[in-house]
């Protein structure tokens, strides 16, 4: 089941409709960023959400904000973009569920990876969309501009996890 023990179901969605609001406000400030990086480049905000979820809530429910971000990034900026947003996820969220559960690697390092992760699996979709193997070139590039995303995010994700715990665990309380 996706609701944690000792959360109401109204708990529960009240939680979850918090945190993909803040997920999708991150996704749009992140498009507002975009502009300003070499194309196919993202900072990668929203997963910070995805990986506090991972943490605080269980992984089914950040799986489900996987698929919901996605669904909204397809909703609001086409088949494509929802396309490379679920395959870039979901490869990440797989690499960062994984090394939360099995490792004691630091946040950055998590995330990272992760964001590495993330452009791998948004590589692959993009060689499936456009037909050809030509797409990994980018690779190289991709990586390098994912280990600083990846660098920031884990930084921003250390800073607010504290916070974003005790809301969960407080929540879970009551």
């Amino acid at each position: 089941m996706m609701i944690p023990k000792k959360m109401s179901a109204a708990r529960y969605a009240a939680l979850m409709g918090l945190i993909f609001a803040l997920a999708g406000a991150l996704n749009t400030l992140e498009n507002l960023l975009s502009v300003f990086l070499p194309a196919g480049m993202r900072v990668g905000l929203s997963n910070i959400v995805i990986m506090a979820a991972i943490l605080c809530i269980n992984l089914p429910s950040a799986a489900a904000l996987v698929l919901l971000k996605a669904m909204l990034v397809l909703f609001t900026r086409g088949v494509t973009a929802g396309v490379m947003s679920l395959c870039g996820s979901m490869a990440a969220f797989l690499v960062t569920a994984l090394l939360f559960r099995r490792t004691r690697c630091s946040y950055i390092l998590i995330s990272v990876l992760g964001a590495i992760a993330h452009s791998a699996g948004q590589l692959c979709a993009a060689a499936v969309i456009l037909g050809t193997a030509y797409t990994f070139a980018y690779a190289p590039v991709l990586i390098f501009a994912s280990v600083g995303t990846g660098i920031f995010t884990g930084i921003v994700l250390k800073a607010v996890f504290p916070i974003l715990q005790k809301s969960v665990l407080d929540a879970k309380k009551q």
